[in-house]
């Protein structure tokens, strides 16, 4: 609806007294265009996220990125926010994928047990894709 609306600016008059009562003050608009400045930067990452090959640590990174240009979010985006089902999980999945397996708390160890493999796949697992074996924690 922002982009709507400043796609339309362009084509009335500031001076045409039939749309003044509708139309934003010179000040809510220049509010909306910072709006909508910020509306795209969530746009962006929300459609990266969307990816299909995108792993939890590709998704850690842009949801930090997006908390650096919009600190707001951090009740909702931070790896400890209420909203996260797992904290534990989900750092200790992000740490495997950066290879930082011997910085793993306890609770991390423990979130990531289900899913701990042998060093070595079998041939059975070999097929799987590379993400799908966390090893070695």
């Amino acid at each position: 609806m922002l982009a709507r609306y400043f796609e339309l600016c362009e084509f009335h008059s500031a001076d045409d007294e039939d749309l003044a009562d509708v139309l934003p003050t010179p000040a809510v608009h220049r509010k909306l265009k910072a709006l909508k400045e910020q509306l795209s930067d969530v746009e962006s990452v929300s459609k990266t996220l969307q990816c299909d090959a995108l792993n939890l640590l590709d998704a850690r990174d842009l949801l930090d990125g997006l908390l650096e240009i919009q600190p707001s979010f951090s009740n909702y985006l931070e790896p400890n926010a209420d909203i996260v089902h797992s904290p534990d999980f989900e750092s200790g999945v992000v740490k495997v994928l950066s290879g930082q397996v011997k910085r793993l708390s306890r609770g991390e160890r423990s979130a990531l047990q289900p899913l701990k493999m042998a060093a070595k796949p079998s041939a059975q697992h070999r097929s799987r894709p590379r993400w799908a074996l966390l090893t070695g924690f």
